[in-house]
Parts: C-alpha cells; structure tokens; sequence
C-alpha cells in the first residue's frame, strides 16, 4: 500500500483507493489525480486483496474512503471479485466504485453493471474528468445511497450493456 504524500494533507480529507497491478499506471494516475488539482488523499494498492484488507479496517471504523477505483484485470482477485465483495458489505454501501479498464466489451461493462459499479472507465480519465468523477462521488456519499454517476464519460451510460 502506497500513499501519495506529495498533496496537501486536511484534517477532515476522505482518500480515494486505486488498485492496480501495474506500476506504470499507478504513476500515470497519480499524475492525473494531480493535473486534476483533486484535495483527495490517494492510496494506491497493488492486489485486490490489500484493498479488502483496507476496507475491512474501515468497517472496524479506519476512515472511508470516497471512491474505489479498480482496475478491471489483475494477477490474484480481478476487479469484479472484488467489486462483488464490496457490493456484500453493508457498511460500505455509500462508497462509489470505478472501475478502470483498457476492455470496452460489453461483456466486461454487463458484468460490471450486474455487479454494482457506479462508472466505468476507459483507461484513463483526462484531468477534468476525474474532478467530475470525484465530484460526483462525494454526491453519491453525502446522500449515503449508491446511485448511477452521471456522468458523459461513464461508459456504463454511453455504452448501454442492456443488449448483451
């Protein structure tokens, strides 16, 4: 688990998780979240099951974060395990989850609808699209219900799954 350090720390800041088993876009999204001016600590994890590890702190009362960001693929736990066990837990039901993907077949945006995700990215979003997405996912807490971003660039919206 890594932590961004470089962004300004505020006492009452929420964090945003990103897994992703790729170094090179860790880098590429730390450099986003930054371009984007975001307030969000970051914390960046490497397999699924270290961020099951985090969440499970924060049922036992750790701080939550805002928003998950997952990639779609990885070596151990994909994406959707653990979207699908995100979407078991109770107590992190106001948590919004994004996922992130290179994939836009539509069996990969079905199953992440199925699944519970509020977004769905191509890798990766430009600067002015994670504001949004991070704007709308402190939207979806302060209400503490998950709803459907509404977002142009989620392609859950743009791409309709429906048909497959």
């Amino acid at each position: 688990m890594l932590l961004d350090r470089d962004l300004p720390s505020q006492p009452s800041q929420r964090s945003i998780f990103l897994v992703d088993d790729e170094s090179e876009d860790v880098a590429l999204f730390r450099h986003l979240h930054r371009e984007a001016g975001d307030h969000h600590s970051c914390v960046f994890f490497s397999r699924g099951e270290e961020l099951i590890d985090a969440l499970i702190a924060v049922l036992r009362g750790a701080p939550r974060p805002v928003a998950c960001f997952l990639d779609v693929k990885m070596s151990g736990m994909s994406g959707f395990d653990v979207l699908r066990w995100i979407r078991c837990q109770r107590g992190l039901d106001d948590i919004a989850v994004v996922m992130l993907s290179s994939s836009e077949e539509p069996r990969d945006l079905h199953e992440a609808l199925l699944s519970g995700a509020q977004c769905y990215l191509a890798k990766f979003p430009s600067p002015h699209q994670l504001r949004e997405i991070l704007a709308e996912a402190e939207r979806v807490a302060a209400a503490a219900t998950i709803s459907a971003f509404k977002l142009p660039c989620n392609l859950l919206l743009t791409n309709s799954p429906a048909g497959c």
